[in-house]
């Protein structure tokens, strides 16, 4: 099975390599085509990808986050970094697919998946699994990694309608907007809709963000958390919520929208994948 999953997780990334592509391509081009192809192909490695998670669960009962439950021989995909580029990736193609006009948010989102997902492949090991430590075996952990997990899915798709937010603006400055003859060519969505993307993907990745603080509050408060150096994990944690909370204070107070809205969300999100590559994260 875990060759079958590793097969998957193969798929999976030569299928955000080739999204990657088709989506420069179709931006530089002007080519609708090229990017309807890529959200398609997008959601085809989503789905291998998830394939991969699906033969994990059912090989050793536990989602691929490095928390190891038995010993059974494991893939370089059981990291927290490769599970965060299918939760990006998901999410992009679930907004996508109900929004079609913020699909080519998915060509700065790829790149991130495909860079996570390699991350994970150089960092995961195949060796078998040790047991699961008694401090993580709290009722709160899944609520704490779901929560924390669900922020950063929304955190990305805000700082890629943020890029995108950049780019139609500045377009828009110059007014140098290419529109194909007949209306073929590739169109990015509107300034309005992008700040709207940006917005919500900002609270509700906000409110997730607490969710998973006060999680992990409770986990450390009930004792499960002892002998887990909490610490580095902690200090950025709360660093990035306050980033966070202050811009979000910014924008409902001081009407911080547009451009300041989507350079606060990129650089929160740089934060963020800093700290996924750097501090270990439960």
């Amino acid at each position: 099975m875990t060759d079958a999953a590793g097969l998957l997780y193969l798929v999976a990334l030569v299928g955000y390599s080739a999204v990657t592509v088709l989506y420069a391509a179709g931006l530089t081009l002007q080519r609708k085509e090229l990017a309807t192809w890529a959200f398609g192909l997008l959601a085809a490695a989503t789905a291998s990808h998830l394939g991969t998670i699906g033969l994990h669960l059912l090989e050793t009962g536990r989602p691929p986050l490095g928390l190891v439950l038995s010993d059974v021989a494991v893939g370089g995909w059981d990291n927290p970094m490769a599970t965060m580029a299918w939760l990006l990736a998901a999410v992009t193609v679930g907004v996508g697919a109900a929004r079609p006009p913020v699909r080519v948010v998915g060509a700065f989102i790829a790149p991130v998946s495909l860079g996570l997902a390699l991350g994970g492949l150089l960092v995961g090991s195949s060796e078998s699994a040790a047991f699961l430590p008694e401090a993580l075996t709290s009722a709160w952990l899944p609520v704490h990694t779901l929560a924390n997990y669900a922020s950063l899915s929304l955190f990305a798709l805000a700082f890629g309608s943020g890029i995108v937010y950049l780019v139609q603006h500045g377009r828009l400055k110059r007014r140098a907007i290419p529109i194909a003859a007949g209306g073929d060519g590739l169109r990015l969505p509107s300034l309005e809709v992008l700040d709207r993307v940006n917005h919500r993907g900002f609270a509700l990745g906000l409110a997730f963000l607490t969710l998973g603080i006060l999680s992990g509050t409770f986990w450390a408060v009930g004792g499960a958390a002892e002998g887990v150096d909490l610490r580095p994990k902690v200090v950025v944690t709360l660093g990035l919520w306050l980033l966070y909370a202050l811009a979000w204070q910014a924008r409902s107070l001081l009407g911080w929208g547009g451009r300041k809205a989507a350079w606060i969300a990129i650089v929160g999100f740089g934060g963020l994948l800093v700290s996924v590559a750097f501090v270990a994260h439960g």
